[in-house]
């Protein structure tokens, strides 16, 4: 059963720890009372005496007392005796003439000054079996020895009961000697025990709720700075439902995402890094180049023939090319990085769209004695995509292709119809690329370990890696964003020394059109 949501507060927990320490030392203040009280063996003895043998007692004494009526002696040993018998019962016995003069006593140097003489008449009453000890003989006077006494014997002559009474024998609970300045003292003592009772439980209680819960601050709160000192992956329990647990959860939360923030801001500061080492080193290579032909241009211009100067002229403008191009590849990826990157989504036949990008790359496929083909599988149909982006995918995926190729090799471009997706694939003969570099060809300047590559297929396909890390890096990294964009993923699977195949699928327009119309 799910318990109520206030259960689960810093306040019910606080009040209910509050009323437990309540509970416990109300038990063990009952526990002191019940050891410190007249209780046990002795109240059991106490009680048993007046309800079943004081009354037999009494009667035995009474006739005792009336055989030895006119000895004086006899009659106060008998009564001093018996007194200290029921002593520790708080019952003393006092015996009284037919005229209610008192004449012996258990306590001969109290009882006989306290209570002089009796109502003879009242002794008679209540002697009579039919007396109710229970109540008070004289309720004008509650404190009067008449109202104590719970049994009353006739004393008759020579224990005759037809003869005339001589005395009774009255037996009385002994009186509670306390002054009214008695028990305001006592009063003022119980309020001020029970004052520094509230103060001690009520510090007690303080120090445990607060230990209890400053403990769980504490731990808090070293968590806090040992996360502030820099160990990013310290966490705090955080078990508990109340309001420190929540505090703790909510920190544990906080520290996850910053710890996570961190290693990213590590990851964007080593990417950076080696970015801008793999920007210099890319721009350095063609500046490097266009200087030293500049410089022999300058020096030995007047000396050179027109077809060397040409040719010279033709690669500087070759790396200018490249460099125009690796600067447009790189404002490219920032656009896709900062979220400015747009896609203008239209419906347009891809068929026509991989043919114009075929017939643009037949002259870098002519040098290499490349051959291209389209091939089609289904009916053609209408996709909804962003036109020049996707040219954009065909064109770097066909160029890479014709660069990683063997001379006299083929690049064939796959469109095939699979439900409301149309599948892309770029697939060539090259000398594919090695497994260990398969998971990073989709990084920028990714560069294949060149000693391998050479190990191969020799220097044509370490020149074809070399390439792959200057150009085809940002080139791939620039179709997967764009493929990304169009929600597909661009693939790959190679083979090495038989070919690579990269693929993706774009959405139909008939599928497009589905969406817009459930929408």
């Amino acid at each position: 059963m799910k318990l109520p949501r206030f259960t689960t507060t810093l306040a019910f927990r606080i009040s209910s720890l509050f009323l437990l320490m309540l509970v416990i030392s109300g038990g063990g203040f009952w526990w002191w009372l019940s050891g410190t009280t007249v209780t046990g063996d002795m109240a059991a003895e106490e009680a048993a005496w007046y309800s079943n043998k004081a009354e037999g007692e009494l009667d035995e004494l009474a006739a005792e007392m009336a055989a030895s009526f006119n000895d004086s002696q006899t009659m106060t040993q008998t009564a001093v005796s018996y007194g200290r018998d029921i002593n520790r019962y708080d019952a003393e016995i006092i015996i009284f003439d037919s005229d209610g003069q008192h004449i012996y006593s258990s306590q001969p140097d109290s009882l006989f000054l306290a209570v002089a003489t009796v109502n003879p008449q009242l002794m008679h009453d209540m002697s009579s079996g039919d007396w109710d000890y229970n109540s008070y003989p004289l309720p004008d006077d509650v404190d009067a020895y008449e109202n104590r006494i719970f049994e009353v014997d006739r004393l008759f002559q020579n224990n005759d009961t037809a003869a005339p009474v001589i005395g009774y024998l009255a037996a009385s609970y002994r009186p509670a000697i306390i002054s009214l300045d008695d028990i305001e003292t006592a009063e003022r003592k119980i309020g001020l025990n029970a004052i520094l009772l509230l103060l001690v439980y009520s510090g007690i209680s303080g120090l445990v709720i607060m230990f209890w819960t400053t403990r769980r601050i504490r731990r808090l709160r070293d968590g806090v700075e040992a996360f502030s000192s820099g160990d990013l992956k310290t966490r705090v329990p955080a078990t508990s439902g109340d309001e420190i647990g929540a505090l703790g959860r909510n920190f544990n939360t906080m520290a996850h995402s910053i710890e996570n923030m961190m290693e990213k801001l590590k990851e964007k500061e080593q990417f950076q890094r080696n970015l801008i080492a793999n920007i210099s080193h890319d721009l350095r290579t063609p500046m490097a180049s266009m200087r030293g032909y500049v410089e022999t241009i300058s020096m030995q211009g007047d000396t050179m023939n027109a077809d060397e100067r040409e040719r010279y002229l033709a690669i500087i403008n070759g790396n200018l090319v490249h460099l125009d191009k690796l600067i447009d590849h790189m404002l490219v990826l920032s656009r896709f990085d900062s979220g400015q990157a747009t896609f203008q989504m239209e419906d347009f036949p891809l068929v026509e769209l991989a043919d114009s990008v075929l017939m643009r790359c037949e002259g870098l496929a002519a040098e290499r004695n490349i051959s291209l083909d389209l091939d089609l599988d289904g009916s053609p149909s209408l996709v909804h995509a962003d036109p020049l982006q996707v040219a954009q995918v065909l064109q770097n995926l066909i160029e890479n292709g014709i660069k990683f190729n063997r001379d006299g090799g083929h690049v064939v471009v796959g469109l095939k119809s699979v439900g409301n997706l149309m599948e892309v694939s770029v697939k060539d003969t090259g000398l594919g690329i090695a497994p260990e570099d398969l998971p990073h060809i989709f990084k920028r300047f990714y560069t294949a370990d060149k000693s391998r590559t050479r190990a191969v297929d020799g220097t044509g396909f370490a020149a074809v890696q070399d390439h792959l890390g200057q150009s085809s890096g940002l080139g791939l990294a620039i179709a997967s964003k764009i493929v990304a964009g169009h929600s597909s993923m661009l693939q790959v699977t190679s083979i090495l020394k038989e070919g690579t195949t990269f693929s993706f699928s774009l959405k139909t327009a008939a599928s497009q059109d589905e969406m817009s119309q459930e929408g």
